[in-house]
């Protein structure tokens, strides 16, 4: 489902973000922090799409399971199953954000786009367009495309050009187009935004090192700064100069090279990425871990306690398996006759696949009821073992002729229709 994958992929940014990104903000690797930034948005997003398994119990493999239970069906009662739960109200939420943020980018850029092309374009030495307006604009680049009023063209002309040509040779258009696409995404994540701050940051931190390792004068360019950051950003793909980081820019212009060592900080990458996958990676359900807590380490703590405490064995494999009274289409029919799809899973369309491990114990009665794998709602879990525990005595498991407690384990799907 969409909203676990967002979910998880948020708190993935979240930890990604506070972890990594304090430990160099500060420091001169710019093209580093860069990366590291990049690099924190795409793990986010792939993080969750990793698989991860326990591996396999061999010796739960080598039990012999009973009959796979069909998928357990709710018919009719469409009335229960068209309302709305909150995790459906949570999706419709989400979706209107991200259509309303996509639908803000296109208007932008289809609106500037639009207006750049009434203006008079010059090609300068590099092969970018120079886009000259009428009207008084904070410079800016978009893309291979250099927009400046005509008056900034004639009077600083050097300062802009240098600096916007640097920001199309770093390619930081492809960064605010994946940064872009992440805050689309991300919109409801605050993390998302603090790195877009971080990233546009950056780039004007690199762009102001090459301007100067150009030789251009560090005072002249800083007053040039100071004269010309003003405006807002005018679309999102789009870098321009303006006000927001202009203070920080000047403070690490005139700032010590950091020490080559420090780079070393950005090997805590490595632990960090590992700790978001093994947390928020395919195999962990953080939306059921938010909407409920499941009993199923409490009954399995419970489960051992009665074992250990038990003085006959409990055998896993024997010479004749445990056999419910009938067969396997009776122990079928059984449980399809008693399973009641709780409401409460109908209504927030909850579904999975949960199975029930237990003792048949040699008396024949069923025994340490819990669940082995969890279907990923309690609800549906708990519906699972009450239906195991109702069962009548099963015929005993032997070995060496005598009737012995043997481990089984069924397996029960919910499926809506």
């Amino acid at each position: 489902m969409i909203l676990p994958y967002i979910i998880k992929s948020a708190m993935a940014l979240a930890l990604l973000y506070t972890c990594i990104i304090p430990l160099l903000e500060k420091e001169t690797f710019h093209r580093l922090n860069r990366i590291l930034i990049l690099g924190c948005l795409i793990m986010s997003f792939t993080i969750p799409l990793v698989h991860i398994t326990g591996g396999t119990n061999p010796t739960v493999d080598m039990v012999r399971q009973a009959v796979q239970l069909p998928e357990v069906l709710i018919d009719g009662d469409a009335k229960e199953q068209s309302v709305w739960s909150w995790a459906d109200i949570m999706i419709c939420i989400y979706i209107i954000g991200a259509v309303a943020i996509f639908l803000m980018t296109v208007v932008q850029t289809a609106s500037l786009i639009l207006r750049l092309r009434k203006c008079e374009h010059i090609t300068d030495n590099r092969g970018n367009t120079i886009v000259l307006t009428d009207c008084a604009t904070s410079p800016f680049c978009l893309f291979h495309y250099i927009v400046m009023s005509r008056d900034d063209y004639a009077n600083n002309r050097s300062f802009i050009l240098t600096h916007e040509q640097e920001h199309i040779r770093l390619r930081h258009y492809i960064d605010l187009i994946i940064l872009q696409v992440a805050t689309i995404i991300q919109w409801f994540n605050p993390f998302v935004w603090l790195i877009g701050k971080n990233l546009k940051a950056i780039h004007e931190f690199e762009v102001d090192e090459a301007v100067l390792n150009k030789g251009i004068n560090a005072t002249q360019y800083q007053q040039f700064l100071v004269v010309k950051a003003v405006g807002n950003r005018l679309q999102p793909f789009a870098n321009n100069l303006n006000k927001e980081s202009l203070k920080r820019r000047i403070i690490m212009m005139n700032q010590k090279r950091s020490n080559k060592w420090m780079m070393l900080k950005a090997l805590f990458v490595i632990p960090v990425a590992t700790l978001a996958m093994s947390v928020f990676a395919n195999g962990t359900d953080v939306s059921n871990m938010a909407k409920e807590t499941t009993p199923t380490a409490a009954v399995l703590s419970t489960t051992n306690m009665q074992t250990q405490k038990s003085d006959t064995k409990v055998f896993t494999v024997v010479e004749e398996m445990p056999k419910f009274k009938g067969g396997e289409s009776a122990m079928m029919e059984f449980l399809m006759m008693n399973m009641k799809y709780p409401q409460t899973a109908v209504k927030a369309k909850q579904q999975g696949r949960a199975i029930v491990g237990f003792v048949v114990r040699k008396d024949g009665t069923v025994s340490d009821v819990h669940i082995t794998k969890s279907a990923g709602y309690a609800v549906l879990d708990e519906e699972a073992m009450r239906v195991v525990k109702a069962m009548p005595a099963w015929e005993p498991g032997k070995q060496k002729g005598k009737p012995v407690n043997v481990k089984y384990n069924v397996p029960i799907t919910f499926r809506l229709k």
